[in-house]
């Protein structure tokens, strides 16, 4: 710490280096002071050049707040809440996350990891933390609407309604923009709504917060499914600028014999029709291949939909599986079957429809060079009875729509092409984010490709925009 201007320590960003020795007995009251500092952090976090604080220089910030994706004021809203200020709290954590209801539900808190204070017991519960004071707003206050800036004279189109584009409507409609907003279902949320089951996520809190959208002045376009009830051309004629944020939301093929049986369905294919108004039945014995987080959603609601017996398996073994501790140790507690080191080989069918599946025994996962490459000890089988089969190995964006714009080009694997510091595709004044460019993360790394798009879209509209 260096001595400031009053009384009172501060934090010189330019000397921390978050060597922790100041972790047991945080004078709390410098927070305010190094707040002022460090004003020009907040939000995306970004330079005028696009260049990421977070990045430049780490050590400038707390461990936590560096591993957020958001680069959220950890330490000052959990000085807050210590503090009982529960809604000055909940003030601070939205001028970066303006879902905490929705995240501290269901993030992977990567900022915990990152807690100094584990080094003394446990990390701090910050994503509990967010969840406690939005839930505590409730009946207590109105959520307060969005500060609009002043009009800019400007329009972006957002095509998708997930948290990546819900974020970025937000950002730019503080900044001053209007802002259209394309959605091809009914309501917002994205796989929000259709892909993370209510017991993780209840609808009235994704409905609460996501309100904030509409009360920011977002202009709406449900049930317009871009590449069908308007074309990408018309948008980007129409606009001054265009985020695509809607996500991965096909699923991915298990290239086996037997997958076209009757009663083989993708995991998200199946999630989302769980959250429909018409759940599927769940077969007495469901077996979910896969290890991932939405393949213990799969395993969990089809649980709850009656199935007698769910299986899981992955090629991973037990603690490589992807999904989270607490998702896994929630499944065993539930009753959830795990095999794990295991590869489908092929799928058993009798009159057209599954009955069960052949495994072979996994022996490696990754090759060498770390590339994704299983391999397999052919001679060993096993098989499983099922009547029913979801497959959770993975998702795919679904980019016809964009094949329109000249220009635009894919990567490697079907994902939009973007510039990593700016989110800006290879179109210029066209910038996307979330899943339909990197692939299925959490929903945190949405919301902040949502807010590092709104602030590029923002300096290129600034600059001059579309020549």
């Amino acid at each position: 710490m260096v001595e400031g201007r009053t009384h009172k320590p501060v934090i010189g960003t330019d000397l921390c280096e978050s060597c922790s020795v100041c972790v047991r007995g945080c004078p709390a009251e410098m927070i305010p002071e190094y707040r002022k500092e460090t004003k020009s952090l907040r939000g995306a976090l970004y330079r005028e050049d696009a260049t990421p604080l977070r990045e430049e220089k780490k050590t400038a910030l707390p461990p936590c707040r560096n591993a957020c994706p958001v680069g959220m004021e950890t330490r000052e809203y959990a000085r807050l809440i210590s503090q009982g200020r529960f809604l000055e709290a909940l003030d601070v954590i939205r001028e970066d996350l303006p879902f905490p209801g929705i995240i501290g539900r269901i993030c992977h808190h990567p900022c915990e990891g990152a807690c100094l204070r584990q080094r003394l017991d446990e990390p701090v519960s910050l994503c509990a933390l967010k969840r406690f004071v939005a839930d505590y707003e409730v009946g207590r206050r109105e959520m307060p609407a969005p500060v609009i800036g002043k009009d800019k004279g400007k329009k972006v189109a957002v095509i998708g309604g997930g948290p990546a584009g819900m974020t970025c409507s937000l950002d730019l409609r503080r900044m001053g923009y209007a802002v259209t907003l394309f959605e091809a279902r009914s309501t917002l949320g994205g796989m929000l709504y259709y892909g993370v089951p209510p017991y993780r996520l209840p609808r009235d809190v994704l409905e609460r917060e996501s309100s904030l959208v509409a009360k920011a002045g977002v202009e709406f376009r449900f049930n317009t499914k871009v590449g069908e009830d308007i074309t990408m051309k018309e948008i980007y004629a129409a606009f001054d600028a265009v985020f695509v944020g809607c996500g991965a939301e096909e699923g991915t093929r298990l290239g086996i014999p037997g997958e076209d049986a009757q009663g083989v369905v993708t995991g998200v294919a199946f999630l989302r029709q769980a959250n429909s108004s018409e759940p599927p039945e769940a077969g007495e014995r469901t077996l979910v291949i896969g290890g991932g987080n939405v393949a213990v959603d799969a395993a969990l609601t089809a649980k709850r939909l009656g199935a007698r017996e769910v299986r899981m398996v992955c090629l991973e073994k037990r603690h490589h599986m992807p999904a989270g501790a607490w998702e896994r140790e929630q499944a065993r507690e539930e009753g959830i079957r795990v095999n794990a080191s295991l590869g489908p080989k092929r799928i058993i069918m009798g009159n057209g429809k599954v009955t069960g599946i052949e495994f072979a025994r996994c022996t490696s996962v990754f090759d060498r060079e770390g590339r994704f490459s299983p391999t397999f000890k052919e001679n060993a089988t096993r098989i499983f009875a099922a009547d029913m089969v979801i497959v959770a190995i993975g998702q795919s964006p679904e980019v016809a729509f964009l094949k329109d714009l000249d220009g635009l080009q894919l990567s490697e694997g079907g994902w939009v092409k973007t510039d990593p510091g700016t989110l800006e595709t290879t179109l210029p004044g066209v910038f996307a984010g979330g899943d339909i460019i990197t692939g299925p993360r959490m929903a945190i790394n949405a919301v902040a490709d949502g807010k590092k798009a709104a602030v590029s879209i923002d300096r290129y509209l600034s600059s001059g925009g579309k020549s």
